[in-house]
């Protein structure tokens, strides 16, 4: 009786309480990489010695394909244009990275750029500068420019631009 009871016990508590033991999930953990397809010139790689327009509201890539022709193009429009980038050594042989921004709106802006440098086999030499307010004045062009710490074995560089904050 004794018996029956404990199992009788047993059996309620196994109905009522739910299990204590979760499912796995199988989307948990790493995940195989994916390709993502973009319209051609829209890639989100780091383009060595190149300007990179973060903000969308400075400048918004546009994918055009005529119904008629069925001619495709693509290309950007925005705020703010790149005119020229470049760089060169100072005095001290640092290396200074430079661009040419233009304000395309008919009021000023402020907006913000930093800087990555690279060694001769695009490694990061050093870490990204700190974030630089550059004042553009309506409908002209101002220039941005950030020098390395670092002196010897610089190749490359990546300017990073976005609205200001």
């Amino acid at each position: 009786m004794k018996r029956t009871m404990i199992i009788l016990m047993i059996a309620m508590w196994a109905a009522v309480t739910p299990g204590g033991c979760k499912t796995i999930d199988v989307a948990e953990g790493p995940a195989p990489g994916m390709r993502v397809t973009m319209p051609e010139g829209m890639a989100p790689i780091v383009r060595m010695n190149s300007v990179a327009v973060l903000d969308d509201s400075l400048q918004r890539w546009y994918v055009y394909q005529d119904t008629l022709t069925g001619v495709r193009e693509h290309g950007k429009v925005g705020k703010i244009a790149v005119e020229a980038t470049n760089t060169r050594r100072t005095a001290t042989g640092t290396l200074e990275a430079w661009a040419m921004l233009r304000n395309r709106t008919d009021h000023d802006l402020q907006i913000q750029g930093r800087v990555h440098f690279f060694d001769t086999q695009k490694a990061p030499l050093e870490g990204p500068t700190a974030w630089k307010r550059i004042y553009l004045p309506a409908n002209a062009v101002a220039t941005y420019k950030e020098s390395s710490v670092t002196v010897h074995n610089i190749g490359y560089y990546y300017i990073e631009v976005r609205e200001g904050r």
